[in-house]
């Protein structure tokens, strides 16, 4: 199976694994997604990769710390989700499954921007 395929038969899991518990469905889908992205080496300001080489070197495992921050996390998935397809099909099975709505690109830039004037930042 291809990354794009098993990514979605992951979601799809998480998604029958216990359909009622809608906000572990929400976290595990978006590490999962998250997890997706950084495989992809998207990244926002070359910051990830950056601290990402500095953590490397010090054996500590930085996308667990980085990412634990869920809006930290959340924008990283938003933003990814602007920019390339596969995330974004990831995060609209999802986001069909947990809110009942389909996810538009409009609402994914004003969730971005939400945590952004929040102050999440990377």
């Amino acid at each position: 199976m291809r990354l794009n395929e098993i990514t979605m038969w992951l979601l799809g899991e998480y998604a029958a694994d216990d359909p009622e518990d809608l906000e572990s469905l929400y976290n595990d889908s978006m590490e999962l997604i998250r997890g997706a992205a950084v495989e992809k080496n998207i990244e926002f300001d070359d910051y990830y990769l950056s601290r990402w080489k500095t953590a490397a070197d010090n054996i500590v495992n930085f996308d667990e710390k980085y990412f634990s921050d869920n809006e930290k996390r959340d924008l990283y998935v938003f933003l990814s989700a602007q920019i390339d397809q596969d995330i974004y099909n990831y995060l609209e099975y999802i986001w069909h499954i947990i809110y009942d709505e389909k996810l538009t690109m409009n609402l994914i830039e004003n969730k971005a921007k939400d945590l952004i004037d929040k102050g999440v930042k990377f």
